[in-house]
């Protein structure tokens, strides 16, 4: 897994942070899929739909962060 970044607005410390969130390993996949002749691609689709839905997190406080001032 990855770590993506942005700035976003922390409620808890009050100002913009660099919020992170966790992303998947995009070249493990591509090389799981082709090892599986394919297979693997289902498994890619579901991780990566999913793991766009996390939320953003402040690297700080930990609490949940929005869209920057």
């Amino acid at each position: 897994m990855g770590i993506a970044k942005m700035r976003r607005w922390c409620p808890e410390d009050g100002h913009n942070v660099l919020a992170e969130r966790r992303t998947p390993n995009h070249i493990l996949h591509l090389l799981l899929s082709l090892f599986t002749g394919g297979i693997w691609l289902f498994v890619w689709l579901f991780v990566s739909l999913s793991s766009a839905s996390r939320p953003w997190r402040c690297p700080n406080c930990g609490k949940i962060t929005k869209p920057a001032h």
